[in-house]
């Protein structure tokens, strides 16, 4: 490590950092990685999140509970936007607000040094500015700091510099609409609502830095921890015999998860490959012809880390914690992207020339499956450099440099 890093740290002393998120496991495990990675380095550390996310008993910080369950809310609501839109007033905004409250309560009684926060724990910055601390907003993705290299992470199409920069107001419009909580709290409180400091937990691999970003904002490399999981007894003989496709689609449950999961084995049966077919939170679900074949492994939830190395390709959401896990095993895509950032890393791996184009997450032929998995076998060198590259950058490690110099 560089002696002015450490020299950095040394000044820094230890700190008290509150970290808080909200959402899908994607959003929980990166936050995690980073929470180890400030207790690693001694500092206070206190993280906030929902049952979503399992307490960690090996964890050397301390877990503070936010109420609800966002997995609760999608088993029953799903993931199309017009659904969401529509319970918004009944269900997702008290979940919404009960959340926000409850970590300004715990922000209040911490008075850390520091608060990371997700975006849609929005008022995060606000109560962290009244009561002293330094806000530091997390990016999971290229969504709310304005550049000119490309769009909001929501929108594929690039529409040249000026342009790219104004899709970021649509993010903002979008919190409006909705009531801008951590506006009104500042005004009210008479603070800033904006962060001092911007960490995107994207590998610069695949989107580096932005040139026009302000020098307290930066691409740091993903937040993961390394597997600590061994693969079981089942799984280690069900990948180490023949050719295995991945599928899974995390959080996204929307359509009809049976036909779902029935073109992607059959997809795989075409191409001679057995299927672990990964639940996750309901959008594919096995028939009972698939639950009982023996070319075909059933799990709700697999450790990426230790699972995907033995895979030969993957067909995935496209969410970014997978997206990059896949990148970090070397294992070749096919995207079936549902919503949100998805088609964007969709379209971006693609324009790098790291896997074909996506497939609609409600495709019915399986020849277009399998067409698309051959397709992302031809991408294998490719994503194996990428992987070189990924794997040799220390995402955490940056991120807590980046905030230390900071604080």
């Amino acid at each position: 490590m560089p002696k002015s890093t450490e020299a950095n740290r040394a000044s820094v002393g230890r700190v008290r950092i509150y970290l808080t998120t909200l959402g899908s496991r994607g959003d929980h495990e990166p936050f995690r990685a980073l929470a180890h990675e400030a207790a690693k380095r001694g500092h206070e550390v206190h993280f906030a999140h929902t049952e979503d996310l399992p307490t960690d008993p090996a964890a050397k910080y301390t877990e503070w509970e936010l109420p609800g369950s966002i997995e609760k809310w999608i088993s029953e609501s799903g993931v199309s936007v017009i659904k969401a839109l529509k319970d918004y007033r009944e269900h997702l905004k008290p979940l919404q607000e009960a959340i926000l409250e409850e970590s300004a309560k715990q922000i209040r009684s911490l008075k850390p040094d520091v608060v990371v926060y997700h975006p849609k724990v929005q008022t995060a910055s606000v109560v962290a500015h009244d009561v002293g601390a330094i806000a530091v907003l997390a990016e999971p993705m290229p969504i709310m700091t304005p550049t000119g290299e490309f769009p909001t992470g929501a929108i594929v199409a690039n529409f040249g510099p000026w342009l790219n920069r104004q899709t970021y107001r649509l993010v903002d419009w979008g919190i409006k609409a909705f009531g801008d909580q951590a506006l009104t709290l500042a005004r009210r409180l008479g603070v800033s609502a904006a962060p001092d400091v911007t960490v995107c937990a994207v590998s610069p691999t695949l989107v580096p830095t932005p040139y026009d970003w302000p020098d307290t904002a930066m691409v740091t490399g993903q937040w993961h921890l390394p597997a600590r999981e061994k693969l079981d007894t089942e799984i280690s003989d069900f990948v180490s015999s023949g050719e295995v496709l991945y599928a899974g689609v995390g959080s996204m449950k929307r359509g009809n998860p049976v036909r779902r999961a029935r073109v992607i084995v059959d997809a795989a049966r075409s191409l001679g490959m057995k299927t672990l077919l990964v639940t996750g939170w309901g959008g594919l679900e096995p028939d009972e012809e698939i639950a009982h074949a023996s070319d075909v492994l059933v799990r709700e939830s697999v450790n990426h880390s230790a699972v995907l190395p033995h895979v030969s390709v993957a067909i995935h959401h496209g969410g970014a914690g997978t997206t990059h896990a896949m990148l970090r095993a070397g294992v070749p895509s096919v995207f079936i992207p549902f919503i949100v950032d998805q088609p964007w890393w969709a379209m971006r791996l693609h324009t790098a020339g790291l896997g074909p184009k996506a497939v609609s997450p409600s495709c019915r032929r399986p020849e277009v499956l399998s067409k698309a998995i051959s397709s992302a076998r031809g991408y294998t060198d490719a994503v194996k450099r990428a992987s070189q590259a990924i794997n040799a950058e220390h995402g955490v490690a940056t991120a807590m440099d980046f905030i230390e110099s900071r604080a």
